[in-house]
């Protein structure tokens, strides 16, 4: 059995050749507490994952000849950590930097049935906040008060407790949670998992805390293709978040008013896509809700696919 105090770090790589080194050089600065990061490669073919086995020699690397995502890989990565006999995963994201005190910030402020996140701020941008953490309108499938792309600020440098989602870019979660929620959803493949796993394990008596002093930095959707939205990351959430509303809405009534305000909300935001002439985006929001219709979830379109 391990260490009580070590932390399992999970990282999902895929393709990530191109900021890795920085990953890995930022990681190699945190020192407490003890920490093994475990790589679950998603069948990068850019040699990243021999980066990482030579920039972190320690690292456990599992790889897979596949794209599995990021749900998939998560729930690979929380079955080693099972298997070392660690108590809490952090879940990281390869397109990030960390500062050397934002792990101890987060064990500090965590307890055995709390799910804890830092401060995301842009990684090109120190002065916003990237990713989200906040409240979730289960009316609507919308995000409520979590500051993304926001100035850093008062707001955002007090503790928050009892969120209803946050990002599983940074998180450290009791691997306790996922005995009694269950695993992520793979469904998902990737996007939105996070908020129906926490939502699931609030269910069963976790709660989630913001913690500001923790800081990390956040490339934001660096494997998929940079930047805030990209054609991806627009099918799959287009896709799953009529999944996650549907899979946690027990009125019809509220789904059906959900429905129409989905499909208003995405009429005008593709009459805007199309003035501004962003055809891929708008052909993969357009795609995604197609597939979610017609009940194609899991591994669907790859990044080359859109």
């Amino acid at each position: 059995m391990a260490e009580r105090s070590t932390i399992g770090i999970i990282v999902v790589n895929y393709n990530s050749a191109a900021f890795i080194e920085e990953f890995a050089a930022s990681m190699r600065q945190v020192a407490a507490p003890p920490w093994q990061l475990v790589v679950v490669d998603s069948g990068s073919t850019d040699g990243s994952a021999d980066i990482i086995e030579r920039a972190l020699p320690e690292a456990t690397v599992i790889r897979w000849d596949e794209n599995v995502g990021f749900a998939a890989g998560c729930n690979i990565g929380v079955a080693e950590c099972e298997r070392r006999g660690y108590e809490r995963a952090l879940f990281l994201n390869n397109d990030i930097t960390v500062t050397p005190s934002f792990l101890l910030r987060l064990a500090d402020a965590a307890d055995e049935r709390m799910i804890v996140v830092p401060k995301i701020l842009y990684y090109h941008d120190h002065r916003i906040i990237s990713t989200h953490a906040g409240g979730f309108d289960w009316t609507l499938g919308v995000f409520r008060d979590t500051y993304g792309g926001q100035p850093d600020g008062p707001a955002t440098n007090r503790r928050r407790d009892g969120l209803a989602t946050a990002s599983f870019c940074c998180a450290l979660v009791p691997l306790a949670a996922f005995r009694e929620a269950g695993p992520l959803d793979e469904r998902f493949f990737m996007y939105y998992e996070e908020t129906d796993f926490i939502r699931r394990a609030q269910a069963r008596g976790y709660s989630v805390r913001y913690e500001p002093s923790a800081v990390i930095y956040h490339r934001e959707s660096g494997a998929s293709g940079g930047g805030w939205m990209t054609p991806f990351k627009q099918y799959y959430a287009t896709r799953n978040r009529p999944y996650l509303v549907r899979k946690h809405t027990t009125s019809r009534l509220r789904y059906a008013w959900f429905t129409a305000y989905f499909l208003a909300t995405r009429v005008g935001a593709a009459a805007r896509m199309a003035l501004r002439g962003e055809w891929r985006l708008l052909r993969a929001m357009a795609l995604g809700a197609l597939d979610y219709y017609r009940g194609r979830m899991g591994r669907t379109k790859q990044v080359q696919d859109l």
